[in-house]
């Protein structure tokens, strides 16, 4: 951050890991093999044998520098013929078995780890919603829904899930947006601990046009909350202002019935049952403990922060998510003592997840809706308002959810990395200098930033790696490729010029893109992919 008065924000680009004028390692050994194969051709003084070593040449020379979907041929290679193996084997297509396994409160719980394994698609495999007694601290005595906890057993990992409201953030002043910043700056550097089981942090912002009842039924549980309940003047004098502020907020919501969106926002927090230590307690006593940390950050942030989500509200977000046609069910179908006590959901007598899905090389559908996700590869250059995210994050002309995903660098991984970066900066400017090549602006950025992140990891601000996905949903391929223009041109008003589609890879980056806490590829984190 820098500026005089008010910090100025700035996102560092990651290095692709270039070690000679900006060649990656693989490249590196593609272009060796080449040239390899060149000279091995020239010494057999064959016709035959130079070409084919300068055919070895030309291949070696497209997988290295060839670009593929935003990448270059080696690396989008392995993914197609992952995906080429797939399609034949007709493994791109999923459903879920029968009977189908219901929600909370039914035999499901029963189930083998093989039933409960193929219950889910692929890239969802290994994950189980575990039921924890809601702690005091989490509303334990005014709910009688326990707390739900993603366990993953693929990765050794257990997830809490809190709901969250940002206020008024956009309507602050320039100072108190940059005091909340500040404070969850704050947040992320005492999650950032050497000893910390925490493996990673995340939210989730998903987004859709709602229809004006939703609104009308929000603003009618609001006005019996706050009925006039005191002596007859008080209650007459709280009624009239009452009412003036309904029928302001009807004609409101009348005149932009047009333009309403429904935000839904969750954060979570991952903990490595492997480095949980003994006097953590169990793995969801340390995760129950490591929300309530959450919890307290975020409001002393000045966040509006609820209790952890139980079994059923996470399980009702991931189905709105995967499937948005399944908010209509949610919204009209009668609810009973037990839904509104939180312990069943309306979802109950279907199913959970999803029903089927089918993998596509540009989509994935999952039930009756296809989604594409975005990475974003490279953020804005400049500095950056505290609210430059705010065309993309409140304007939501289509169903998407934004998702960021951080996970924290360790001290003696951040200068390791900040001296290997900082070598490989100054190699590449001297060899340009040397031959009187003109150093690109993008090579002196580097360096400044690469001295700015030393400044801070010195003055106790520790490192996190990020990710930010975009997950478009629409009921038909037409309307999706619409609402992904749609969304280029939203992120492009934010400063964000590149968002690359995961072709090849949608299944693995839509449950990534969940609010659940699953982990998307090291080479997504690393900004190789």
């Amino acid at each position: 951050m820098s500026g005089s008065r008010l910090p100025v924000y700035r996102l560092v680009d990651r290095q692709a890991g270039g070690v000679l004028f900006g060649l990656t390692v693989p490249q590196l050994l593609l272009v060796a093999t080449g040239l390899g194969a060149v000279v091995v051709s020239v010494s057999t003084h064959s016709p035959r044998g130079l070409a084919t070593g300068l055919g070895v040449a030309g291949g070696c020379a497209a997988l290295a520098f060839v670009p593929a979907g935003g990448r270059r041929l080696h690396a989008a290679l392995p993914d197609a013929v992952v995906f080429a193996v797939h399609r034949l084997t007709g493994r791109h297509r999923w459903l879920a078995p029968l009977p189908l396994p219901l929600l909370t409160g039914s035999p499901a719980h029963a189930r083998t780890k093989r039933q409960s394994a193929a219950a889910l698609p692929r890239c969802l495999a290994g994950m189980d919603i575990a039921a924890v007694p809601r702690p005091a601290w989490a509303d334990g005595d005014r709910r009688l829904d326990p707390v739900g906890l993603v366990r993953d057993e693929r990765s050794g990992t257990w997830t809490a899930i809190l709901a969250v409201r940002g206020g008024s953030f956009s309507l602050l002043d320039p100072a108190d947006q940059h005091q909340r910043l500040a404070g969850w700056a704050q947040l992320l550097s005492q999650f950032a601990r050497e000893s910390s089981p925490l493996v990673r942090l995340g939210w989730s912002l998903w987004s859709a046009p709602a229809p004006l009842s939703e609104h009308l039924s929000w603003l009618d549980e609001r006005t019996a909350e706050h009925s006039p309940m005191s002596s007859f003047n008080d209650a007459r004098i709280r009624s009239s202002a009452l009412d003036a502020a309904e029928a302001a907020y009807r004609q409101l919501l009348d005149e932009q019935a047009t333009h309403l969106h429904r935000h839904d926002l969750r954060v979570w927090i991952t903990l490595d049952r492997r480095r949980i230590g003994r006097r953590m307690g169990t793995p969801p006593d340390a995760t129950l403990a490591a929300a309530r940390a959450l919890t307290d950050r975020a409001r002393a942030a000045g966040l509006v922060v609820s209790a952890p989500l139980s079994p059923v509200e996470i399980a009702e977000a991931m189905r709105v998510q995967a499937d948005p046609s399944v908010v209509a069910t949610l919204a009209h179908v009668r609810r009973g003592l037990a839904e509104h006590a939180g312990m069943s959901s309306v979802l109950a007598t279907t199913h959970a997840g999803p029903l089927s899905m089918e993998i596509r090389w540009t989509a994935v559908r999952v039930d009756s809706t296809w989604h594409r996700v975005f990475w974003i590869t490279r953020w804005p250059a400049l500095g950056l308002e505290p609210d430059w995210l705010d065309p993309l994050l409140l304007h939501a002309p289509c169903v998407r959810a934004v998702t960021v995903v951080l996970e924290p660098v360790s001290l003696r991984a951040s200068r390791r990395r900040i001296n290997a970066e900082s070598v490989t900066i100054d190699g590449q400017v001297a060899i340009r200098e040397r031959h009187a090549f003109r150093v690109p602006v993008h090579l002196t950025r580097a360096h400044a930033q690469v001295d700015q992140r030393e400044t801070e990891l010195a003055a106790g601000f520790p490192e996190y790696g990020y990710l930010a996905l975009i997950d478009v949903a629409a009921p038909s391929r037409e309307e999706l490729d619409e609402a992904s223009n749609t969304m280029i041109d939203l992120a492009a008003q934010c400063g964000v010029t590149e968002l690359r589609p995961l072709h090849g890879r949608h299944d693995a980056a839509f449950a990534a893109a969940l609010p659940l806490g699953r982990a998307p590829g090291q080479a997504l984190l690393e900004g190789r992919a």
